[in-house]
């Protein structure tokens, strides 16, 4: 379980910028302040599902972008167009990792893949329809989203424990990349989880956090706490 005394919130700022957008362009106007004895983390959910994997537990399995996630691609390189990037990262999910590697190659550099940056495990329910899943273990789906984060799929993991990952690998990242901004992109259950478990919330308080397909939160980590820069800035229309 992700012990939440191991994190203490420096202090929370939500800056709320304006947020304009074109066809062909687009830009970040708000003034965030340079890290320096930070490390910036671009927290962003991958871009939007083909409509049928809304109707998976997709977990830690693949899943096709579709038209308007490729889009929300280039909208990313548009905000990051201006931003120093010392790291790329993801999971190895397609939905993820192609992503990533589009904005990596447009920074020249190369995105790196971690397994511990991969979704929540859903062991026998993975990759099956929520229908049919409810028609065959009706009892355990209710468990599972009543008991959110404490509870797993059949033969899956805990959000926790997954969270737990992310947080290892954060471990062994943050003291390379002080002063520095890092762009994750992942599943925003985990995503949502790792910010709650660094700003040290409950996990079930995750949901507070949620982001939207190709949302983008932002969180400052400090050697002795984290705040918010932004969280949900940048919602697609």
């Amino acid at each position: 379980m992700v012990d939440e005394r191991c994190f203490r919130v420096r202090r929370t700022e939500v800056l709320r910028g304006l947020w304009k957008s074109c066809v062909r362009q687009a830009k970040i106007v708000v003034v965030l302040e340079e890290p320096n004895d930070f490390c910036r983390l671009w927290l962003l959910r991958h871009p939007e599902l083909e409509t049928g994997a809304a109707e998976l537990a997709v977990g830690a399995g693949p899943a096709d972008l579709s038209r308007r996630g490729r889009a929300q691609i280039l909208r990313w390189m548009a905000l990051l167009k201006d931003v120093e990037v010392e790291l790329v990262t993801s999971g190895p999910q397609p939905q993820c990792h192609d992503p990533a590697r589009g904005l990596a190659e447009s920074k020249k550099l190369e995105v790196v893949v971690d397994s511990r940056l991969r979704d929540q495990e859903m062991g026998q329910w993975q990759g099956r329809s929520w229908q049919e899943i409810m028609r065959d273990q009706d009892g355990a789906v209710r468990t599972f989203f009543s008991e959110f984060g404490d509870t797993a799929a059949p033969g899956g993991e805990r959000l926790g424990e997954a969270v737990e990952r992310m947080l290892q690998w954060w471990a062994e990242t943050a003291p390379k990349v002080a002063g520095k901004t890092v762009v994750v992109v992942c599943s925003g259950t985990i995503l949502t989880g790792f910010a709650a478990a660094m700003l040290g919330m409950r996990l079930s308080r995750c949901l507070s956090l949620n982001l939207p397909f190709g949302g983008i939160g932002m969180l400052d980590a400090f050697e002795n706490g984290v705040r918010v820069s932004a969280w949900n800035a940048d919602v697609w229309h």
